[in-house]
């Protein structure tokens, strides 16, 4: 069964609360993982929960001490509204609590509502954190602060206008809330996946993945010749179809599993692709691609529209045309040659982006998915170029998040 649980940080203003969907099975060392991803802490201190039955108290840690019992004893299910204490040598205490069984279907954890910004985990507690907004509106108000503090603010926080200083203190981006309940989740199933198998008799993952690939001489040629093997599309298949039989095994037919997700090509990997498939020169004489090249980029984005593509790249600065020929230009390159190139090419492909969508289009993208900003309803037409270029991904039906990488290009757009 799927419940609701509710999770209030105590003394903040304004108040911080995640409303998160789980399953009642889910235990409070469990629990203690989603609680962190959901409000923004690392996970780096230690916690324990805090119960109290009239004049009973109940304390449940991960490494319980004496009076204390383990946390993986207690499920949701069996949980009164307790207090989560994360890191107990500072003040940030979290009223937790079941609100119900929920009537929704669909994977969990989920991300229901996300009221208030992420915490700060370094100001040890709501208070400093209080006091930082305040001195935050200040700024953005035109209004001189009290230098010490505004120091200090800056010491914890990263430098950045008093406007996005104010809206970080204010409230959080529930896609970025999502994908970290997300990540966590998906962290979590490996770990049952690697225990199920370290107790099992026979080879481990490891072994039956080594036995796999030595199965395979064209991987294993993908794995000597090609620099960046784990952007290779044939790789990504084949490690697909690993995974997906492999666990398939494990947890029977039927299981659902979104396998792949922090696996999926990001822009990175995309745009690499489709700078090789230019690099040779391609033609594009009354803006149309040769057949096989058309078929080509089809592939590598799961879109029929390879012409407007080649339009985007263009619009990007990314491929220039010479004498009716396409070829990837120096920012092109950087796909091939960087190890990290969106911060470098971040620009070229707002341009290219904002040339296919429409500027207006593009920045009620931008401001949805990272800024915080209200659904615009022309947002939903373009969700398939944005998991095209692995900017999002798909994370269950009809719903979509963005990965780390699209985070990272979005983030520098929006700034």
């Amino acid at each position: 069964m799927t419940v609701s649980v509710l999770m209030i940080v105590e003394g903040t203003s304004p108040e911080i609360s995640r409303c998160v969907n789980v399953e009642e099975t889910m235990t409070l060392g469990e629990l203690s993982q989603i609680i962190d991803a959901a409000l923004g802490f690392t996970g780096a201190a230690t916690h324990l929960y805090v119960g109290q039955e009239g004049t009973q108290r109940s304390v449940y840690a991960e490494v319980p001490g004496a009076g204390e019992q383990l946390e993986d004893e207690l499920t949701v299910a069996e949980m009164r509204p307790m207090t989560y204490v994360y890191d107990p040598a500072a003040n940030w205490n979290i009223h937790v609590e079941v609100l119900g069984p929920s009537n929704i279907e669909g994977p969990t954890p989920m991300l229901v509502d996300a009221s208030g910004p992420d915490v700060v985990e370094a100001c040890s507690g709501p208070a400093l954190m209080t006091t930082f907004r305040d001195q935050a509106r200040l700024l953005a108000a035109g209004i001189e602060p009290d230098l010490e503090t505004i120091t200090l603010m800056f010491s914890y926080l990263p430098v950045m206008p008093p406007e996005r200083m104010l809206d970080r203190m204010t409230q959080a981006d529930p896609v970025s809330v999502s994908t970290r309940i997300g990540n966590v989740a998906e962290e979590m199933f490996f770990d049952e996946v690697a225990a199920a198998d370290e107790q099992a008799d026979g080879p481990g993952l490891a072994q039956h993945f080594d036995d796999f690939l030595q199965s395979r001489p064209d991987l294993l040629q993908i794995i000597d010749m090609d620099p960046h093997p784990e952007r290779n599309p044939a790789m990504i298949n084949a490690v697909t179809e690993f995974f997906g039989g492999f666990f398939g095994e494990v947890l029977g037919d039927g299981a659902e599993l979104d396998l792949l997700g922090e696996m999926a090509p990001g822009p990175s990997d995309i745009f690499a692709e489709l700078m090789r498939i230019f690099t040779p020169g391609v033609p594009f004489a009354r803006a149309e691609l040769p057949a096989g090249t058309a078929k080509e980029v089809r592939e590598v984005v799961a879109l029929p529209f390879a012409d407007t593509v080649a339009e985007l790249l263009l619009d990007a600065r990314l491929l220039k045309k010479r004498d009716g020929v396409l070829t990837p230009t120096k920012a092109g390159q950087t796909f091939l040659t960087s190890d990290n190139p969106i911060p470098k090419v971040a620009d070229n492909l707002r341009c290219g982006f904002e040339a296919l969508t429409g500027e207006k289009v593009w920045r009620a993208i931008v401001g949805f998915f990272v800024g915080g900003q209200p659904a615009d309803p022309e947002i939903e037409h373009w969700t398939a170029w944005l998991e095209a270029f692995g900017i999002l991904r798909a994370s269950g039906a009809g719903q979509v998040v963005c990965t780390a990488e699209g985070t990272q290009l979005l983030e520098l757009h929006h700034a």
